[in-house]
């Protein structure tokens, strides 16, 4: 028989079934099936795993002999007399030899495969499952699941189009080549799609091939997909099939001109192609929705009675018996690619090229209604619970006491113990006790912080909180929410195997609603959280473990067998997963054990729970080596990766890895790996987590395997083959957010296998790689720890001009940078530099790139000049390298504008700016979000250089267009409103500018901290906008904090510390204390005078604002010669109508005035009131303080480096 399985008749089982039963019993009968083997879940087939013997060729099904490969787990479950075996397989060159050979009796001592149980008689219980309704967000989150990456790509891409084959290839060929026709199928057996129209005997050959999503469905596959792309199918999809469907030129229109296209009018036939105009103009938001919100209302208020269609999905039901098959493709989330770029990239202050999507709900997901009995809402990484959990009765009501505070206020409990006592199991137990206790409980693997941060993020993830996808962003976000309990007050966090309380207080809701529980080999937690000691078994608890599994144990054998294992819990488990298999005497047990324990204490002394582990794990150990080399071996190996869960995905799909002749032939058959894996957990040798596809080893397991088991020569060999198992994973290219999942599970093993000491390139490449994804994630710390002991490693075996050693050096300097030790990346970044140029020489892209970083660290020193002279040199070598166009040119460019920018060259540095936006538009496109990164440069040069008008309504423009463009959750949207509340304040709204930067700060500080650069340029400009909506105590409070942050961070006489202190000193004299005023001003020109010049601009507002210093302390001579000497000098460098020119003329006419020297004074009074009116416009604060008056004050605005 030839089936694609996805039929009624495979559901319902009573018409099919019974046919194939009666043939296999006079005939052999056998299922070819066109999907792929790991789509058939998916389907209406229930296919088992069995074990089949033919008696003779061409033998009817009906004689066979079938026994089920994982009937050992249900030992009770036993095959029905009356069933027929009938096998499936894939229509592929091996699977037919495999039939092949089954048919003509081969195979006699039995094979391997895959089977369908048929009977004659179908009881209604098992004619078919009755079919779940789910709701759309439930089908979504399913369907994501599951979903291989190709799959879900294309979900999300034709969610913007009408969904016919003809669509689907051509999107899958033009935006998703990796995609092949099973991944098409496994759309369409998704659930999320169905087919409209469809008449009782009809299929969708008769409708041309239609498909189409739900409109909730359509929303949420289109809240996932990148907005550009969203357009971009459009556009293509109609380029080429829209003279065939109209609706595709329509939708195109739309696009192109949302105001002016005509709205489709609403009949019968096009009400769909309304929903669905309406669903894209809604998710494209920003111009669109004007139009999304007109149409929606048109399809709500519709005037015809349109026929109500049930969606008939088309894999019908959701059915218990259709598993996700342990065969498919990992399932990592494909998401956008692009690369982050901090402080320290080559790229400084762009805006972040990886643009996350907003959540659909623009805040956080909305859950359903919990019922009293429902379990968790949220339910994650949480182990599977032990059936064979005993005792700790006493110890398990002490922890419910202690967690039922209901508030992180009393302090998290932690459980504590030697390793193997049985922390992560009572944790687990607890935890499945008390689920109807909680809304939310998430299990955080928290042995590096690496680990507790990935956590944190994919919860940030699930609860649907903005920038969830950004460590930086999602983990101070995720923090935040369970701080204040929304969306839930009752949660539950676990930190397992936490190393020190420093490492996970960080991390911590404080003084939250929920509970925190800890488990921890470290006793030291008193102060921190309240400990709770877990010791050996009581003996009856070691007797009732033994006494639950294997055969029936004499009391008096099962209390001499717990004393020889020191009643340790996982040592009593072993034994009695050993007994339960073998049913082995206790007492040849206890002389095999006794053996074991000589063995091991021969080559090393070791504490004596290690023997006892290390003993009893002997004993199954050796006994697997006799049964299965090959599952020994994979022990052997899973020992140097984390003891936190393995991907079967590391086993498996390994072709140019060889280890060994019996592991490398597991690795490359998935029979022979799935029957080591099952010998594995038959001797409870290792934990298998089915529904995640993982296996795990405790721990001290796997210490005790490394030290006391295994030979020098097998550790070596066996460690090899884990760094390379775990090489051949590198999906090489960390930049791809697409890859974030892969590289965050291989994480944790890399750091246990310490694949730096490996002989191969390739492992150490993974190494390097994993630094990289680490800093795009977010991890800037954690990248740079990793940089930091791969360049010595590297330095130390391979020689500091090694490839590596370079590329790791050259990484480095730029993550030192980002993580603010700015003395370290310029040593670094110099003697790295003079390597390259020793082994590249000048006209080399790394050497290129090495120069930018050494423009960054000249800039952090203050040395401004110097960083303009390098960034001049490297733009006119990209020009002459790459051409004007060049990305790598612009990006030159950009830089050398910032530098220009930072020593007053702000006219020079906006016709840069304004040429690098006509060529980024030119060659990224208006949208790119360089793009938006030069036009924001050059909106603040026009600031700078005194057109506060035109920088204003620029820059609330591109704040708009960017939030259009990306939504309001990306990181660069607060850096928009930053720069927005600048521009406002110096066009004059002083409570529109308190507004956004009190806002800005709070973002910036949530996702950076308050030492990091951009917080502190935020929080010098709230401070300013503090003082001029009057709260001075406020505004010296924050002045006085960031300027301690900038001494620092940069150093006593850095520009940026300098410029803290001016505009401190500017709240001091306001404040009525002009000579501590002074004395700050008087420092800052004097430095700004020694390091940047007298002539550039900061140097002038400091001399204006020391003026105002001694006029406030009546020493007007002096004030006066300073005030000439701030006019002369700022019409020079700035012109003389720039604002800050007409402050200095009007405070020199009012100086002049205090002395009697009016005719000196009138040309400062009158002609600057009127050039004030004119460039800064009457309504303005500064013209209505100046017409009464008032002295005019300086403030230097913060600009990032």
């Amino acid at each position: 028989m030839v089936t694609d399985g996805v039929g009624d008749a495979w559901q319902k089982k009573d018409a099919l079934y019974p046919i194939l039963a009666r043939w296999g019993r006079t005939m052999p009968v056998s299922i070819v099936h066109l999907l792929p083997q790991w789509l058939w879940g998916r389907c209406g087939m229930s296919p088992q795993k069995a074990r089949l013997r033919v008696p003779n060729a061409l033998a009817p099904n009906g004689r066979w002999t079938c026994d089920l490969a994982d009937a050992w787990l249900e030992p009770e479950s036993k095959i029905p007399r009356d069933t027929v075996p009938v096998p499936v397989l894939e229509l592929r060159p091996r699977a037919l030899g495999w039939w092949a050979g089954l048919m003509t009796g081969e195979n006699a001592a039995g094979v391997e495969g895959t089977v369908v149980l048929t009977t004659e008689r179908i009881s209604r219980s098992d004619s078919g499952d009755r079919p779940v309704t789910l709701s759309p967000a439930e089908r979504v989150h399913r369907f994501r699941s599951v979903a291989s990456p190709p799959a879900l790509r294309l979900a999300q891409l034709l969610a913007a189009v009408p969904v016919r084959l003809d669509v689907a290839k051509l999107v899958g060929q033009r935006f998703v080549p990796e995609a092949r026709l099973e991944h098409l199928l496994e759309l369409l057996l998704s659930g999320i799609l169905y087919a409209p129209g469809l008449r009782e005997g009809k299929t969708t050959w008769d409708t041309g091939g239609l498909f189409a999503f739900p409109e909730a469905v359509r929303e949420m596959l289109l809240s996932g997909a990148r907005r550009s792309e969203t357009a971009s199918v459009v556009r293509v999809a109609a380029n080429h099939l829209g003279r065939r469907i109209p609706l595709l030129g329509h939708l195109r229109d739309a696009l192109a001109d949302p105001h002016n296209t005509p709205d489709p009018v609403l009949t019968h036939e096009s009400s769909s192609d309304v929903e669905l105009e309406s669903v894209l103009m809604r998710a494209l938001s920003g111009p669109y929705l004007s139009r999304a919100d007109r149409l929606r209302n048109v399809v709500q208020g519709q005037s015809p009675v349109l026929p109500t269609l049930e969606p008939r999905l088309t894999s019908k039901t959701v059915s218990p018996q259709m598993p996700e098959t342990a065969e498919r493709p990992p399932a990592s989330t494909a998401v956008t690619q692009g690369r982050s770029s901090y402080l320290g990239d080559p790229e400084a202050n762009e805006p972040t090229t990886r643009i996350v999507h907003p959540a659909a709900s623009e805040t956080s997901r909305h859950f359903p209604e919990r019922q009293p009995d429902d379990p968790p809402l949220v339910f994650g990484n949480v182990p599977p619970r032990n059936p064979n959990f005993t005792g700790r009765d006493e110890l398990l009501d002490q922890l419910t006491k202690r967690l039922s505070s209901g508030t992180t206020a009393v302090l998290p409990s932690a459980l504590h113990g030697l390793g193997g006592i049985g922390k992560t199991q009572m944790a687990t137990e607890y935890i499945y006790r008390h689920l109807q206790d909680y809304d939310l409980v998430w299990w955080i693997d928290a042995a590096h912080t690496t680990q507790i941060r990935a956590g944190l993020t994919e919860l940030a993830g699930l609860l649907g909180l903005p920038g969830a996808s950004e460590a930086n962003v999602a983990v101070p976000a995720v923090i935040e929410a369970l701080r204040t309990g929304r969306p839930f007050r009752r949660w539950l966090l676990i930190f397992d195997a936490a190393e020190t309380p420093e490492s996970v207080l960080p991390y911590f809701p404080r003084n939250g609603p929920g509970e925190i529980l800890i488990t921890s080999r470290n006793s030291d937690w008193a102060g921190i959280a309240r400990p709770l000691e877990l010791a050996v078994f009581k003996r009856e608890e070691s007797v009732e473990l033994l006494g639950r599994r294997g055969p029936e144990i004499e009391p008096a054998d099962a209390n001499e067998l717990a004393e020889k294992l020191g009643d340790l819990p996982l040592a009593v488990e072993q034994a009695a997963a050993w007994r339960a298999v073998t049913g082995m005497p206790v007492q040849e047990y206890l002389r095999l054990f006794d053996e074991s324990v000589e063995e091991i204490l021969d080559t090393a002394t070791a504490p004596d729970y290690e023997v006892s582990v290390a003993a009893a794990w002997n004993v199954s150990f050796e006994e697997l080596k006799t049964r299965n080399p090959a599952a020994h071996q994979i022990l052997h190996i899973c020992a140097f990766f984390s003891p936190e869960p393995i991907s079967r995905d590391l086993l498996t799909g390994v072709s140019r890895v060889s280890i060994s002749p019996e592991l490398d032939a597991a690795l490359r058959d998935p029979i022979k790996l799935a029957r080591a894996i099952r010998d594995i957990n038959r001797y409870g040798l290792a934990k298998i987590d089915h529904g995640n596809n993982t296996l795990q080893l405790h721990r001290l397991v796997q210490l005790v395997l490394r030290n006391r088991v295994m030979a020098r020569q097998v550790h070596a060999r066996m460690q090899h083959g884990a760094h390379q198992l775990l090489a051949a994973l590198d999906p090489n290219d960390p930049e791809s957010s697409r890859h974030w999942p892969r590289y965050r599970e291989l994480l944790p093993h890399v750091y246990a296998a310490n694949v730096l000491d490996c002989d191969d390139s390739w492992p150490r490449q993974l190494h390097i790689n994993l630094m990289r994804y680490l800093f795009e994630y977010g991890d800037h710390e954690e990248a740079t720890r990793l940089g930091l002991e791969a360049r010595k490693r590297f330095t130390d075996t391979l020689g500091p001009t090694h490839p590596q050693t370079l590329e790791v050096s050259s990484r480095l300097g730029l993550y030192l940078w980002a993580v603010g030790r700015y003395a370290e990346a310029s040593e670094l970044n110099q003697r790295t530099l003079a390597l390259r140029l020793q082994v590249s020489g000048e006209e080399n892209e790394e050497t290129f790139a090495l120069q930018r970083n050494i423009t960054i660290d000249l800039r952090a020193q203050g040395d401004f000049a110097a960083a303009t002279k390098l960034s001049e040199e490297i733009y006119h070598k990209a020009k002459r390298m790459f051409g004007e166009d060049d990305p790598e040119t612009l990006n030159a460019a950009y830089q050398h504008a910032i530098s220009l920018r930072l020593t007053g060259a702000y006219r020079a540095a906006a016709e840069l700016d304004r040429d690098t936006l006509r060529r980024r538009i030119e060659v990224l496109g208006r949208d790119h979000v360089r793009t938006f990164g030069v036009n924001s440069s050059l909106i603040v040069d026009l600031r700078e250089a005194g057109e506060y008008g035109q920088a204003r309504v620029q820059q609330e423009r591109l704040t708009e267009n960017f939030r259009a463009r990306f939504g309001d959750d990306q990181l660069d949207a607060a850096g928009n409103a930053f720069l927005l509340s600048v521009a406002r304040r110096k066009d004059g709204d002083h409570p529109g500018a308190l507004a956004l930067s009190t806002e800005a700060l709070m973002k910036f500080r949530l996702v950076y901290g308050d030492d990091h650069a951009n917080t502190m340029a935020c929080a010098l400009a709230h401070a300013i906008d503090l003082r001029h909506s009057g709260d001075m105590a406020a505004a010296r409070k924050l002045g006085e904090e960031t300027f301690e942050r900038y001494r620092s961070g940069l150093g006593e006489h850095h520009p940026h510390t300098l410029a803290a202190n001016a505009d401190l000193a500017v709240t001091l004299r306001l404040q009525g204390d002009p000579a501590a005023a002074r004395v700050l001003d008087e420092r800052a020109l004097e430095h700004f005078r020694a390091t940047i010049g007298p002539d550039h601009p900061y140097a002038v507002i400091a001399t204006i604002n020391l003026a105002s210093d001694l006029s406030a302390l009546g020493e007007f001579d002096r004030a006066v010669e300073l005030g000439r000497d701030a006019v002369e000098r700022g019409k020079q460098v700035l012109e003389e109508d720039h604002p800050t020119v007409l402050v200095a003329s009007y405070n020199l006419g009012l100086d002049l005035t205090a002395l009697g020297r009016a005719e000196e004074a009138a040309p400062f009074r009158d002609p600057i009131l009127v050039k004030y009116r004119q460039v800064l416009g009457e309504a303005h604060p500064g013209t209505q303080a100046a017409v009464r008056g008032v002295r005019g004050d300086c403030d230097i605005d913060p600009m990032l480096m």
